[in-house]
């Protein structure tokens, strides 16, 4: 039996990370800002889970009218260039509910044109595969050009087309493209790709979770039948939420309400969204996003400044000992992947292996880099101000500096002149 007593260290949590900057690739596109957090707290929406039912008529959060949820949901279709948009339990909800209906498109008047096969990238995110595999779809992936660029080519996906019709006789069920990959950070040939798809007349789903939020993104000019978007990672919003964004064709079918009537009570559930699990979120991240939204609306337009600065803090980086970023260049996305053979080497000789390099960078105040890896590290600055990006480039340097000192690994010349002569250039930049 659980004793109250024993349970007091949940009452006493810590957030050790408060005041820290965050790094975390999965995380900055998430960050709330602070009038959002006070908002929240201020209005009383954290006083209980269901805070936005309260005012609820018709049985299903995506219809309430107060909050203005309704209204809410149509801004964000607009935003992102549909016709309608619905909330979801984050963004692998929304990919789930697509394929779920395009399951069921293929199994009944698609049969004779498609099947049951999901043509992917070959860097999409894993909660892509597992709504297929969910959905009862096979995926295959359009192959990437490999190492040190890891890019996706349209043709390719025209390639594996061809191929699934040689095979089955019949077309893809569904062509999904991750906007931008989560591995390295390469915008993938969305528009192109949709081009294909409407050639063939095949179903066409982007993932927009990491820039659905961050940088302009209209699934009309890409030619999406669908868009995914994960509000905790790109739209300043706590989680989980997403949204699916569709058009008014499937609209109809991705949305169909409930027909379920029950055989002996004859309960029925005719508002209901079989696909986004009857009724979606509806409290503290829904609330989030709202109050969030002219804030993304705002920083999107500010997308060029911001890819600046994380073109900045490549060419920095990059001059520390054959750190190279990996991923396409130019770099058009804020994840960043590194590869830095220094940790690497310090790694080998360190008593906490990789674990050293992330846990030198909390004591500097910077958090976000996987524990464990030295070798490789991802991480993203978006939205950091300069000085905050000048911190952690500072911390990067001094980490491997100290340390190659300590065990008596040579830094080459150039990296020398770079520390030495870092103050001058960082003071006119």
């Amino acid at each position: 039996m659980v004793k109250v007593e024993g349970l007091q260290r949940y009452v006493h949590l810590k957030n050790d990370y408060k005041e820290a900057i965050i790094v975390h690739p999965i995380m900055r596109g998430g960050i709330v800002p602070e009038e959002t957090r006070k908002n929240l707290f201020d209005e009383g929406w954290t006083r209980i889970g269901y805070s936005t039912c309260f005012d609820c008529i018709e049985g299903r959060s995506g219809l309430i009218s107060k909050p203005p949820i309704a209204d809410f949901l149509e801004d964000i279709a607009k935003f992102f260039g549909g016709d309608r948009a619905e909330h979801t339990f984050g963004c692998r909800a929304a990919q789930f509910a697509v394929m779920k209906a395009i399951r069921d498109y293929v199994d009944k008047e698609g049969s004779g044109d498609y099947t049951r096969i999901v043509l992917s990238d070959p860097l999409c995110h894993y909660t892509t595969a597992i709504a297929a595999e969910a959905t009862g779809l096979r995926m295959i992936e359009a192959p990437h050009s490999g190492y040190a660029e890891y890019k996706v080519e349209a043709e390719r996906f025209r390639e594996k087309v061809e191929q699934i019709k040689k095979e089955t006789g019949k077309l893809p069920g569904l062509i999904i493209v991750t906007h931008a990959e989560p591995y390295y950070g390469n915008l993938n040939p969305a528009e192109e790709i949709g081009e294909i798809a409407e050639e063939y007349d095949v179903p066409y789903m982007v993932n927009a979770a990491y820039t659905a939020g961050v940088m302009p993104v209209n699934m009309r000019e890409l030619r999406a039948d669908f868009l995914t978007v994960s509000a905790h990672k790109s739209m300043a919003s706590l989680g989980p939420l997403g949204f699916l964004v569709t058009n008014y064709e499937w609209a109809k079918r991705v949305f169909q309400t409930s027909r379920t009537v029950a055989e002996w009570s004859g309960r029925a559930f005719g508002k209901k969204i079989p696909n986004i699990f009857g009724c979606s979120v509806g409290g503290v991240p829904l609330i989030s996003a709202m109050y969030s939204f002219a804030y993304v609306v705002e920083r999107v337009g500010r997308w060029n400044e911001e890819l600046e600065k994380t073109r900045w803090f490549i060419r920095e980086i990059e001059k520390l000992d054959d750190v190279m970023l990996i991923g396409e260049r130019p770099h058009r996305h804020h994840l960043l992947h590194l590869e830095t053979p220094i940790f690497w080497e310090i790694s080998k000789r360190h008593k906490r292996r990789g674990f050293f390099l992330a846990e030198e960078m909390i004591k500097r105040g910077i958090v976000g880099l996987h524990r464990g890896l030295s070798k490789h590290v991802k991480l993203s600055l978006y939205g950091l101000e300069r000085h905050e990006i000048e911190r952690v480039k500072e911390a990067f340097y001094g980490i491997a500096e100290n340390h190659a000192q300590g065990f008596e690994i040579e830094l080459p010349s150039a990296q020398r002149t770079v520390r030495n002569t870092r103050g001058k250039h960082n003071e006119g930049s």
